[in-house]
This record gives C-alpha cells, sequence and structure tokens, in this order.
C-alpha cells in the first residue's frame, strides 16, 4: 500500500476489500489497522486541495506514517496517531462491487459495545 500510495496509484477495491476481510477475520493487530485504513480511504476521482487563510501561513506537516511501520511498532506509534500523525491515503478505485468495499469496512469498524441490561427488545 506504501509504495502503491507513493505513486498516487488507486488501489483496486477488490483488494482493498480482502484487505479488510482478512483483518476482520484475524482480529488483533490486524483488525484494529484494518480499521485505521478505512479512515484513509479516498474514492480515486478525488483531489486534494490544501487550504490556507493567509497565503504566507506556513502549515506545519504533521509527522507521516507508513502503513509497513505502523505494522511493526503499532505500540509504539499509537500515541502519534491520536496526536495528529498523518498516514497515507488509499486511493480506491470505484467499481460495481462498492457494496462489498463497504461491507468490508463493516466488518473492522469499532463500535461502542451495548451494556447487557440496556439492550433493547
Amino acid at each position: 500500500l506504501d509504495s502503491l500510495e507513493a505513486r498516487k496509484l488507486a488501489v483496486n477495491s477488490e483488494f482493498y476489500s480482502s484487505i479488510l476481510v482478512l483483518g476482520a477475520e484475524l482480529g488483533g493487530l490486524e483488525m484494529r489497522i484494518s480499521s485505521i485504513l478505512t479512515r484513509s480511504r479516498k474514492n480515486s476521482n478525488q483531489k486534494e486541495v490544501k487550504i490556507s487563510s493567509d497565503p504566507t501561513d506556513v502549515v506545519a506537516e504533521s509527522r507521516l506514517i507508513l502503513w509497513e511501520e505502523l505494522y511493526k511498532n503499532y505500540s509504539t506509534l499509537k500515541e502519534d496517531l491520536s496526536n495528529g500523525a498523518q498516514l497515507p491515503s488509499i486511493r480506491v478505485s470505484a467499481s460495481k462491487q462498492f457494496g462489498r468495499v463497504l461491507a468490508a469496512e463493516n466488518a473492522v469498524s469499532y463500535r461502542g459495545r451495548v451494556a447487557a441490561g440496556n439492550r433493547r427488545r
């Protein structure tokens, strides 16, 4: 994924969804990183635009963490993620299989758990 982003190439939607499904099946760290991947997804036709209110204002760039680096050193880098470190975007090509992409993203999304006494019947 890092090399595809370095070349600004789009990821095939089937490849992207298979990464997420595998992360969901493995659980643990792999599922956590798959969940983070979903937040970095962009459609391949989206453009990146940086907006600044002052043209002379230099925006401090935050540290870019590569996906491989995150996988190998997650325990030390998770604090950097909460402090605004950037992750590479993942450009997913649009396809007819977009429903599969959404289902795969749903499989790795973290949701709050409902307490046993508060379930709806």
